[in-house]
């Protein structure tokens, strides 16, 4: 009977070693940190990519003198402007909503007139003071390493852009 409850006491005994070995390793663990809730910074780069894109497709349709294809990737870029402003009205400290007021909404008035008009001539110049304020955008924000040019010598997308 005394191997009985030895043999019963060796298992308790056991039982609070194994026990007390994982509240040890549980108090040496780590902590972990809160979850960050906020949300994440857009990513300025890739807004800007998508105008980019949509304002190499306006330039391809000025040169072709499309003006309703035109009118088309006008409106489309100035809604990417409004998104960036809206998205990522401040990035790495830099003004990005207040140098889209100041540089590109004037830039991209001569060209709406221009489409309007339906003037290749003035489309493509329109296209011009374009290109020169993303430019004076990027040497603004020390970027100037990051030069558009209209793009119009080539076309990389399997679309016509002629009327």
């Amino acid at each position: 009977m005394i191997g009985n409850v030895g043999n019963g006491l060796w298992k308790v005994l056991v039982a609070l070693i194994a026990v007390s070995a994982v509240i040890g390793a549980a108090d040496m663990s780590p902590q972990l940190a809160p979850v960050d809730e906020s949300p994440p910074t857009p990513e300025l780069a890739l807004l800007m990519g998508d105008l980019q894109r949509l304002t190499h497709k306006l330039a391809l349709s000025a040169d072709a003198g499309n003006a309703e294809l035109a009118a088309f990737y006008l409106h489309e870029s100035q809604e990417q402007l409004r998104k960036i402003q809206s998205e990522a009205p401040e990035y790495e400290n830099i003004p990005v909503a207040l140098l889209i007021d100041r540089l590109a909404h004037p830039a991209f008035a001569p060209m709406q007139e221009a489409v309007t008009a339906k003037d290749v001539k003035r489309m493509r110049e329109g296209m011009n003071a374009i290109v020169q304020a993303c430019n004076a955008c990027h040497t603004a924000t020390q970027h100037a390493f990051i030069r558009i040019t209209p793009g119009t010598e080539v076309n990389p997308f399997n679309q016509s852009f002629a009327p």
